[in-house]
């Protein structure tokens, strides 16, 4: 068999690959062909059969990969057939670190559960208390919670997990960096030896494979997309400036591009609640989103932007992950992140479901020493430089760029293979065969 039908014959397995082929219920494939899901992702096709096995896992994928899926069709399958819920006693519980991400997770949760009459409630800081108890008395077969607010009701007792059979740790890494990780692990202690865990990430950061390792020390981290792929349909730009004029610049960009979003991300609290004050000066409508904005803020912000009425949100890198909003249509990188590989996840928010995108990098000379970092975190990914003279650095205007061009190493040439002799410095010994060479 030829290489290119030995090529077809895989592509058509992979295609062949069905979510029934893997396992997956029936009453589950009208539901996920109604949001237009036929066949499941890479990940998907990974994970799918080894939860279903009852198997512990901890895996990363690329945003917009169909992780929650992975864990949690599964997840809903095993706990179907069983019993009706009891008061106070959840058979599930998925981990998230923000309000927002525990908010859309909730969501995907509730469409998929009404197939199997499985109930389902959101716990997070900021939100009625009495509301979440209230369905907690109803019984509820699955909890969405922040590990805060999970913590404060089972201290309260208002809440026992001992009869939880599946766990879910939903971006390991943030939850590591945001300091959760003392949090979830009392969590784990209180649950059964027996419960199926699986800790999720978008990106196997050292700190997110230390945070797997403690809490499945047995399992071996599984990787599909490398932590620092960004799609090639997302353009990358870099705009070097002088740090008084970021703001100004950051206006000429959203007025020379006003169609769609765009979210602009920045590092500080009181820097995003500075910008929006800037933007609004300069007749641009934003919105903001950060922690320390309450939570009917928050949630009213992020509603208005994703429903066009606000065109620009700026945020801190709590929206940075797993938050889909339609139509994004660009990303603004205000600074460069303390955590390098958060900028992989502002990026994410753009050219989703295979959309086109664009990504901009506005990077001050003090942030010229973490541009270097960012570049080895990118790899082969390369930034487009787009200097605007009246706002760059004296020092880019000079040599017309900020990084150096990137040069390809030349092979050596190759070096003669060395004799006997020469490699050891005794002369070889004579043989039978020397008289014929003669």
């Amino acid at each position: 068999m030829s290489k290119g039908s030995e090529r077809a014959v895989v592509r058509e397995k992979k295609e062949s690959v069905s979510f029934a082929s893997l396992g997956i219920s029936e009453r589950f494939l009208a539901p996920l062909a109604a949001q237009g899901i036929h066949t499941p992702t890479p990940i998907q096709r990974t994970i799918l059969p080894l939860m279903l096995r009852g198997k512990d896992v901890a895996f990363s994928a690329a945003t917009g990969s169909g992780k929650t899926l992975a864990y949690l069709l599964p997840l809903l399958q095993h706990i179907a057939p069983e019993a009706p819920p009891s008061r106070h006693y959840p058979k599930a519980v998925i981990l998230s670190p923000t309000k927002e991400l525990a908010a859309q997770i909730y969501e995907v949760v509730r469409h998929y559960a009404r197939v199997c009459d499985l109930k389902a409630v959101l716990i997070q800081g900021g939100a009625s208390r009495n509301r979440e108890l209230q369905a907690l008395r109803s019984g509820r077969d699955i909890v969405v919670a922040t590990p805060q607010r999970l913590t404060e009701y089972m201290e309260s007792r208002l809440l026992d997990i001992r009869s939880v059979k599946h766990l879910v740790v939903d971006e390991a890494d943030m939850m590591f960096d945001m300091g959760f990780a003392p949090t979830v692990a009392a969590i784990v202690e209180k649950l059964s030896p027996r419960t199926q865990k699986a800790v999720v990430s978008a990106t196997l950061t050292p700190s997110a494979l230390r945070f797997a390792k403690t809490l499945l020390p047995s399992v071996k981290p599984i990787a599909l997309d490398p932590k620092t792929r960004i799609p090639e349909r997302i353009v990358l730009k870099l705009y070097p400036v002088v740090r008084s004029k970021k703001s100004l610049l950051l206006c000429r960009l959203l007025q020379e591009n006003a169609s769609g979003k765009a979210m602009i991300f920045v590092r500080k609290k009181e820097q995003a609640d500075t910008l929006v004050e800037e933007l609004r000066e300069a007749g641009i409508e934003a919105g903001v989103l950060h922690g320390e904005r309450k939570h009917r803020e928050r949630q009213k912000a992020l509603q208005a932007f994703r429903k066009g009425r606000m065109p620009v949100l700026v945020a801190t890198d709590i929206a940075a992950r797993g938050l889909d909003i339609d139509d994004l249509d660009r990303v603004v990188s205000y600074d460069i992140p303390h955590v390098k590989y958060d900028f992989i996840h502002r990026v994410g928010r753009t050219g989703r479901a295979g959309r086109e995108g664009e990504a901009y990098l506005l990077v001050s000379p003090e942030e010229f020493e973490q541009l270097e970092d960012l570049q080895k975190v990118l790899g082969e990914r390369r930034i487009e430089e787009a200097i605007l003279p009246e706002y760059a650095p004296k020092i880019v205007k000079a040599r017309g760029y900020l990084l150096p061009p990137k040069r390809h190493k030349r092979k050596a040439p190759a070096k003669p293979k060395a004799s006997k002799r020469e490699r050891t410095g005794k002369k070889r010994k004579t043989t039978k065969r020397d008289i014929y060479k003669r």
